[in-house]
C-alpha cells in the first residue's frame, strides 16, 4: 500500500493514535475492534475463521485438480487407427526416419 490513495485515511488515524502515545498492540486491537478482522493483512491463525482462510486456497486447488483429473480421465479418447493414407505416408518416409535417427548423436556421458 505504498502509493495507495485509500491508505491515507488509515495512515492518518494510525499517526494520530501514535501521537496519543498508544502502543502498537493497542492500535491494532482498536482497529480490529472497529473494522473487524478484515483490517488485518493476514487473519489470525488461532481462530476457526483464520484457519479456514489459511487452508481454503489449498483445498480449492486440490478440489480443482481432482475435478480436472476426473474430467480428463472420463473424456480421454483412444487413439484412432491410422488410415491407409497415413500408413502409406509413414511407410514412404520410414527409411529416411531410420537413417536420420541412426545419424543423430546419442545422448550420453560427455567424453
Amino acid at each position: 500500500m505504498l502509493r495507495c490513495d485509500s491508505a491515507y485515511p488509515m495512515r492518518r488515524r494510525i499517526f494520530a493514535m501514535k501521537q496519543a502515545a498508544m502502543s502498537d498492540d493497542a492500535i491494532v486491537n482498536r482497529i480490529v475492534r472497529e473494522e473487524g478482522v478484515v483490517a488485518l493483512s493476514s487473519p489470525p491463525a488461532g481462530s476457526i475463521g483464520g484457519l479456514i482462510t489459511w487452508t481454503m486456497p489449498a483445498v480449492a486447488l486440490l478440489i480443482g485438480f481432482l475435478i480436472y483429473s476426473f474430467y480428463v480421465r472420463r473424456n480421454r479418447k483412444q487413439p484412432e487407427p491410422l488410415s491407409s493414407f497415413d500408413r502409406a505416408v509413414i511407410d514412404r518416409f520410414q527409411d529416411q526416419i531410420d537413417r536420420e535417427l541412426d545419424d543423430s548423436p546419442r545422448p550420453g556421458p560427455p567424453k
